[in-house]
């Protein structure tokens, strides 16, 4: 497999939210039934409208989540281990095989590059608001992903699939002019379990409930010493036909360090 380059910045609690965030994007289904979409302005109120959802087109057609160039979504995160932040995600490309995911937290930028197949939605880089957030920390992480097994989101959703994606990695690490190498693998196991109502700033709907269990392993070797990195987690998602994901919620732990987080749509636009 060709390997695909990654560089990020990351403190060992972000590896968690980074792998955490490849999750990020919904898949499309066309099995779904018609319903009302919703537009938020930015001070979150909500009008219906009768039209079908907003999907995109070709192989980035997403039900769950709009594939459209200027699309954007804004969210508030509470209780995690990075503190709270803000963030807002924008498409600032779209292609017939895939898109260009940009995110912006505070002064920094942080571009995530998608593609769009027959089979679903996966993600080339590791991105989102955590690496933007962590690209002023200290310690650098470059990693190469040496094998990928399954998609972030299939084709077609609904509730009760399950299904999984596997990553191994490669790379080193640099911390304060040391650098070690790094070697490691994720596994992320997705079930879609229902329908839920869920209420937040951005308004009120009827979405998807998908729970995501994360496991990395991580293990860093410097001059002959190793440092193992894990992290286990569980976090749902809740997405909208027509608008994307609009709550997240989770708990994990990284180094005996425990968490529990809350994300929040505040408002968004879809053209």
């Amino acid at each position: 497999m060709e390997q695909k380059k990654i560089r990020i910045t990351v403190t060992p609690i972000g590896v968690l939210l980074i792998i955490i965030f490849l999750a990020a994007c919904s898949a499309p289904t066309n099995t779904l039934e018609p319903q009302a979409t919703e537009t938020a302005t930015a001070t979150g109120v909500v009008t219906e409208t009768a039209s079908a959802p907003v999907t995109g087109q070709g192989l980035c057609a997403n039900t769950y989540y709009p594939v459209r160039e200027g699309a954007t979504w804004s969210y508030q995160s509470a209780g995690g281990p990075a503190g709270e932040y803000s963030f807002t995600d924008t498409i600032t490309s779209v292609r017939e095989d895939g898109f260009t995911l940009s995110t912006q937290i505070g002064d920094l930028t942080r571009m995530q590059e998608w593609t769009c197949s027959a089979e679903g939605l996966a993600a080339l880089q590791l991105g989102g608001a955590p690496a933007a957030m962590l690209n002023a920390q200290n310690i650098q992480l470059n990693l190469a992903i040496t094998n990928a097994s399954g998609v972030t989101f299939p084709s077609a959703m609904n509730a009760g699939d399950q299904w999984q994606q596997d990553l191994d990695v490669e790379g080193n690490v640099s911390v304060a002019n040391e650098e070690g190498a790094a070697t490691g693998n994720a596994q992320m196991i997705f079930n879609a379990i229902g329908n839920e109502s869920v209420t937040v700033p951005a308004g009120t709907f009827e979405a998807l409930k998908i729970q995501i269990d994360t496991t990395m392993n991580v293990n860093v070797t410097y001059s002959g010493l190793s440092l193992p990195v894990a992290f286990t987690g569980s976090h749902t998602y809740w997405f909208m036909q027509g608008v994307g994901w609009v709550k997240a919620t989770g708990t994990g732990s990284v180094m005996g360090s425990s968490f529990s987080e809350t994300m929040e749509l505040q408002s968004y636009n879809i053209p």
